[in-house]
């Protein structure tokens, strides 16, 4: 009788610590790659350990041919298991329709791009884009909250590949590399 009293009390502590464990995301790497140097060229682009618990991205593009009118971006989320294997469909979007039609998605990543833009860059507006683009630390505790209740995602190594277009032209890369755990 105690026995099965005593194994249904540990069985609910367990079942507590279990649903306490929290997901957290931590960045690895970044590339960024400007395929026409002519057009534009990133000026920074790292990621920053201020402690443990605090990294962010920071980036810069300095752009040589303004106005930007037409822009447009292809987006997919990989997951490593040998080789980093695709987990999203790629998702292409026209940086600025998207922009112009208050950024109305139900897909998790634009949503994701347009909460980042809105608090982490300069880019958060309608085109033409009439400046340098920048991206100012970027922390992962923003990426917690999304990729952990938002899009929940298994623990392990991501990528988060990035290709952005300019008239048609592919102009850069960038590459986010990172854990969750």
């Amino acid at each position: 009788m105690y026995l099965r009293e005593a194994v249904l009390l540990l069985l609910v502590i367990f079942y507590g610590y279990i649903t306490q464990i929290d997901s957290k995301v931590e960045f690895t790497n970044i590339k960024c790659i400007s395929k026409d140097k002519s057009f534009f060229e990133f000026e920074y682009c790292y990621i920053k350990s201020v402690n443990r618990s605090y990294k962010y991205i920071s980036l810069k593009t300095n752009m040589y041919q303004l106005p930007i009118k037409n822009a447009s971006a292809t987006l997919q989320l990989f997951k490593r298991f040998r080789s980093y294997t695709p987990i999203t469909m790629n998702v292409t979007v026209d940086v600025c329709k998207y922009m112009a039609s208050n950024m109305n998605s139900g897909n998790p990543m634009l949503k994701l791009y347009a909460e980042a833009t809105k608090k982490y860059s300069n880019v958060h507006h309608k085109c033409p884009f009439d400046h340098d683009l920048v991206v100012d630390k970027l922390p992962t505790q923003f990426l917690n909250q999304h990729f952990t209740t938002v899009l929940p995602l298994p623990p392990g190594d991501y990528a988060f590949f990035s290709s952005w277009y300019v008239r048609g032209v592919e102009r850069g890369n960038i590459w986010i590399y990172g854990i969750i755990s």
